[in-house]
């Protein structure tokens, strides 16, 4: 689903002195309406999610591209349908392209031989492999026969035989959906990491938000897990809340290492450096 927008934006006298902040905003907020398909409405209470300030959004209500529904407590696009597809648009779109591929991958897996006698293509590929009766009485041997008996522990197989899908769940680059993320104990265990460092982060509230914007994400589960703490973070300094104690630099953190313009604690090669550096953090940030 597309968010348009007109390439006279830039020019347009409702836009041209906006803030970069409000214009941010107003970008963020747009394409989620359109994922969405929530007419151009954007509820009150979602607003944080698209790290704005309270000035951004006043910024486009006295621009005249946002007005707010007092009644619902939502900021309304201006002139949404006009310009942006109706939900029944959308949903008319999806459903031909999905009945699009529905007859491509039947025209595919169907196509008649030579378009002659209108076998499955998988039946030409099982007749292919027959053999001709006129030459030979018997079948040929296949992969664990020999002359057309069957090979003793040709090739043992382990009991019980490992699940494959399974090993992948658990593989850090095995790509997953927000729902398997959220039963996965990599979550479990980001969620304890966030109580511990914002005790008084209302982390459902934080998941609820968090899934609205992700939902259709696929990634890694390491990417999962990097999204979610920055979104924690992010949300916990948007609502004032502070962690539960300061972060000490060590010679291994990021922001050590970021100083150092080094990728990885793999990268250190000068030990003494490192730690001086750390420590040069710390005082930095000590309170005067």
């Amino acid at each position: 689903m597309w968010f348009k927008v007109d390439d006279g934006f830039c020019m347009n006298p409702k836009t041209a002195m906006l803030s970069n902040d409000a214009t941010a905003l107003w970008l963020r907020s747009g394409t989620w309406a359109a994922q969405q398909l929530t007419k151009g409405r954007v509820p009150a209470n979602m607003i944080p999610m698209f790290r704005c300030s309270d000035d951004s959004v006043q910024e486009l209500c006295d621009a005249g591209l946002w007005e707010y529904d007092a009644d619902k407590d939502e900021y309304v696009f201006h002139d949404w349908a006009d310009y942006q597809p109706d939900g029944d648009e959308v949903d008319a779109k999806r459903r031909k392209r999905s009945e699009a591929g529905k007859k491509g991958a039947s025209r595919r897996w169907k196509k008649p031989e030579n378009g002659k006698n209108g076998k499955p293509m998988a039946n030409a590929m099982a007749n292919a492999w027959q053999t001709d009766g006129k030459c030979h009485g018997k079948p040929m041997a296949n992969a664990w026969q020999d002359d057309g008996k069957p090979m003793a522990n040709a090739c043992p197989v382990p009991v019980p035989v490992p699940d494959k899908k399974e090993e992948e769940y658990y593989s850090s680059s095995k790509e997953m959906t927000l729902a398997m993320f959220q039963d996965s104990t990599e979550l479990t265990a980001a969620d304890s990491m966030m109580r511990t460092a914002y005790p008084n982060l209302d982390l459902q509230d934080a998941w609820n938000a968090f899934s609205v914007s992700h939902y259709a994400r696929i990634s890694t589960v390491g990417d999962w897990i990097r999204l979610w703490r920055g979104w924690c973070e992010n949300r916990a300094q948007m609502g004032g809340i502070p962690p539960s104690k300061p972060h000490v630099h060590t010679w291994a953190c990021e922001h050590t290492l970021k100083a150092l313009h080094l990728q990885s604690q793999d990268d250190v090669t000068d030990m003494a450096s490192a730690v001086k550096k750390a420590n040069e953090l710390n005082q930095k940030e000590e309170p005067q």
